[in-house]
Protein backbone atom coordinates (compact mmCIF):
# COMPACT_ATOMS: atom_id res chain seq x y z
CA UNK A 1 0.00 0.00 0.00
CA UNK A 2 2.81 2.38 1.02
CA UNK A 3 4.43 1.82 -2.40
CA UNK A 4 0.78 3.11 -4.00
CA UNK A 5 0.76 5.45 -2.21
CA UNK A 6 3.75 6.97 -3.20
CA UNK A 7 3.70 6.15 -6.51
CA UNK A 8 -0.09 7.66 -6.73
CA UNK A 9 0.77 10.79 -5.07
CA UNK A 10 -3.06 12.00 -4.69
CA UNK A 11 -4.40 14.66 -2.08
CA UNK A 12 -7.04 16.14 -0.17
CA UNK A 13 -7.99 18.19 -3.33
CA UNK A 14 -9.07 15.41 -5.96
CA UNK A 15 -11.58 13.34 -6.64
CA UNK A 16 -11.09 9.78 -6.89
CA UNK A 17 -12.76 7.44 -8.79
CA UNK A 18 -12.20 3.30 -8.52
CA UNK A 19 -13.43 1.66 -10.57
CA UNK A 20 -14.24 -2.41 -10.20
CA UNK A 21 -13.49 -1.65 -6.32
CA UNK A 22 -15.58 -4.40 -5.25
CA UNK A 23 -16.06 -3.56 -1.61
CA UNK A 24 -13.72 -0.79 -1.75
CA UNK A 25 -11.63 -2.22 1.05
CA UNK A 26 -8.14 -1.18 -0.62
CA UNK A 27 -9.16 2.33 -1.64
CA UNK A 28 -11.07 3.21 2.20
CA UNK A 29 -7.46 2.40 3.76
CA UNK A 30 -5.68 3.92 1.02
CA UNK A 31 -7.68 7.01 1.71
CA UNK A 32 -7.20 6.58 5.22
CA UNK A 33 -3.67 6.79 4.78
CA UNK A 34 -3.91 9.74 2.67
CA UNK A 35 -7.07 11.71 2.01
CA UNK A 36 -8.78 13.01 -0.77
CA UNK A 37 -11.42 15.47 -1.46
CA UNK A 38 -14.32 12.90 -3.07
CA UNK A 39 -14.22 9.23 -3.62
CA UNK A 40 -16.35 7.66 -5.85
CA UNK A 41 -16.48 3.94 -5.62
CA UNK A 42 -17.82 1.81 -8.87
CA UNK A 43 -19.01 -1.78 -9.15
CA UNK A 44 -21.81 -3.42 -11.08
CA UNK A 45 -21.88 -5.96 -8.61
CA UNK A 46 -25.27 -4.31 -6.07
CA UNK A 47 -23.90 -7.60 -3.53
CA UNK A 48 -20.36 -6.89 -3.81
CA UNK A 49 -19.97 -3.09 -3.31
CA UNK A 50 -22.41 -2.26 -0.70
CA UNK A 51 -22.81 0.67 1.92
CA UNK A 52 -22.93 -1.63 4.71
CA UNK A 53 -19.17 -3.14 3.76
CA UNK A 54 -17.78 0.32 2.93
CA UNK A 55 -19.14 1.24 6.42
CA UNK A 56 -17.29 -1.90 7.93
CA UNK A 57 -14.15 -0.36 5.76
CA UNK A 58 -14.30 3.11 7.00
CA UNK A 59 -14.91 2.12 10.73
CA UNK A 60 -12.04 -1.13 10.52
CA UNK A 61 -9.50 1.19 9.02
CA UNK A 62 -10.30 4.45 10.57
CA UNK A 63 -9.69 2.45 13.74
CA UNK A 64 -6.60 0.98 12.45
CA UNK A 65 -4.77 3.85 11.48
CA UNK A 66 -6.04 6.53 14.74
CA UNK A 67 -8.02 8.61 12.51
CA UNK A 68 -11.65 9.93 11.86
CA UNK A 69 -12.39 9.30 7.87
CA UNK A 70 -14.16 12.58 6.55
CA UNK A 71 -14.12 11.87 2.42
CA UNK A 72 -17.10 11.40 0.99
CA UNK A 73 -17.59 8.20 -0.42
CA UNK A 74 -19.96 7.84 -3.45
CA UNK A 75 -21.07 4.34 -4.64
CA UNK A 76 -21.81 3.32 -8.23
CA UNK A 77 -23.55 0.33 -9.67
CA UNK A 78 -23.35 1.24 -13.37
CA UNK A 79 -20.91 -0.56 -16.21
CA UNK A 80 -17.63 1.31 -16.28
CA UNK A 81 -18.04 1.84 -20.41
CA UNK A 82 -21.11 3.98 -19.46
CA UNK A 83 -20.34 6.40 -16.86
CA UNK A 84 -22.52 8.73 -15.45
CA UNK A 85 -20.07 11.44 -14.77
CA UNK A 86 -18.98 15.02 -16.19
CA UNK A 87 -16.39 14.93 -18.52
CA UNK A 88 -13.28 16.51 -16.80
CA UNK A 89 -14.83 15.80 -13.65
CA UNK A 90 -12.33 13.40 -11.85
CA UNK A 91 -8.46 13.88 -10.60
CA UNK A 92 -7.70 10.50 -10.54
CA UNK A 93 -8.79 6.99 -11.66
CA UNK A 94 -7.84 4.03 -9.92
CA UNK A 95 -8.20 0.04 -11.54
CA UNK A 96 -6.79 -1.73 -9.06
CA UNK A 97 -6.33 -5.17 -9.97
CA UNK A 98 -9.54 -4.69 -11.89
CA UNK A 99 -9.11 -4.18 -15.59
CA UNK A 100 -8.48 -7.57 -17.08
CA UNK A 101 -12.29 -8.66 -15.84
CA UNK A 102 -14.11 -5.80 -17.45
CA UNK A 103 -16.17 -7.10 -20.78
CA UNK A 104 -14.86 -4.04 -22.80
CA UNK A 105 -11.34 -2.81 -21.55
CA UNK A 106 -11.71 -0.44 -24.73
CA UNK A 107 -14.90 1.24 -23.82
CA UNK A 108 -13.97 1.87 -20.25
CA UNK A 109 -10.60 3.34 -21.52
CA UNK A 110 -12.56 5.51 -23.54
CA UNK A 111 -14.98 6.41 -20.53
CA UNK A 112 -11.90 7.39 -18.42
CA UNK A 113 -10.53 9.50 -21.06
CA UNK A 114 -13.33 11.48 -21.06
CA UNK A 115 -14.25 11.85 -17.21
CA UNK A 116 -9.84 12.22 -16.35
CA UNK A 117 -8.98 16.03 -16.21
CA UNK A 118 -6.71 17.12 -18.63
CA UNK A 119 -3.62 17.17 -16.15
CA UNK A 120 -5.39 13.74 -14.25
CA UNK A 121 -3.75 10.63 -13.66
CA UNK A 122 -4.77 6.94 -14.03
CA UNK A 123 -3.81 4.44 -11.51
CA UNK A 124 -3.50 0.90 -13.09
CA UNK A 125 -2.54 -2.32 -10.66
CA UNK A 126 -2.43 -5.73 -12.65
CA UNK A 127 -0.71 -8.70 -12.80
CA UNK A 128 1.11 -8.52 -16.24
CA UNK A 129 1.01 -11.92 -18.37
CA UNK A 130 4.42 -13.01 -18.61
CA UNK A 131 3.19 -15.19 -21.36
CA UNK A 132 0.61 -15.37 -24.41
CA UNK A 133 -3.08 -16.81 -22.91
CA UNK A 134 -2.16 -16.74 -19.26
CA UNK A 135 -5.17 -16.34 -16.88
CA UNK A 136 -5.81 -14.74 -13.32
CA UNK A 137 -5.25 -17.28 -10.87
CA UNK A 138 -8.08 -16.14 -8.55
CA UNK A 139 -10.91 -15.45 -11.18
CA UNK A 140 -9.61 -17.13 -14.31
CA UNK A 141 -9.76 -14.30 -16.47
CA UNK A 142 -7.50 -13.51 -19.23
CA UNK A 143 -4.39 -11.39 -18.06
CA UNK A 144 -3.31 -8.66 -20.14
CA UNK A 145 0.51 -8.70 -21.98
CA UNK A 146 1.91 -5.44 -20.98
CA UNK A 147 1.91 -4.02 -24.42
CA UNK A 148 -1.35 -4.68 -24.81
CA UNK A 149 -2.07 -2.86 -21.70
CA UNK A 150 -0.20 0.02 -23.21
CA UNK A 151 -2.24 -0.01 -25.89
CA UNK A 152 -5.58 -0.02 -24.90
CA UNK A 153 -5.06 3.75 -22.77
CA UNK A 154 -3.14 4.84 -25.95
CA UNK A 155 -5.72 4.10 -27.97
CA UNK A 156 -8.04 7.20 -25.97
CA UNK A 157 -4.33 9.32 -25.61
CA UNK A 158 -3.37 8.05 -22.34
CA UNK A 159 0.49 7.13 -22.18
CA UNK A 160 2.32 5.24 -19.43
CA UNK A 161 4.13 7.84 -17.62
CA UNK A 162 5.68 5.60 -14.76
CA UNK A 163 6.18 2.39 -14.15
CA UNK A 164 6.98 0.16 -10.69
CA UNK A 165 7.05 -3.36 -9.87
CA UNK A 166 4.41 -4.21 -7.27
CA UNK A 167 5.62 -7.62 -6.46
CA UNK A 168 7.08 -10.63 -8.24
CA UNK A 169 4.03 -10.93 -10.93
CA UNK A 170 2.02 -7.37 -10.31
CA UNK A 171 3.21 -3.46 -11.17
CA UNK A 172 1.39 0.09 -11.12
CA UNK A 173 1.31 1.73 -14.11
CA UNK A 174 0.64 5.42 -14.42
CA UNK A 175 -0.98 7.29 -17.48
CA UNK A 176 -1.57 10.20 -18.31
CA UNK A 177 -1.84 12.50 -21.24
CA UNK A 178 1.44 13.84 -22.78
CA UNK A 179 1.41 17.62 -23.81
CA UNK A 180 3.75 18.81 -26.47
CA UNK A 181 5.64 21.89 -24.79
Amino acid sequence: MKTLIEFGQWDDTQVVLSIGSGAGWWEVNLICQQPVAELILLDENTDVLTTEDVDEAVDYFGKKHKISLTTPIHLLHVDAAQLPLEPESIDQIWLLNSLHEMADPAGVAAEIARVLRPDGVVLVEEIVASQPGETHEGCGMALFEEVELKRIFSLVDLHCIQQTPKDAEAFYLKFGRTFDS
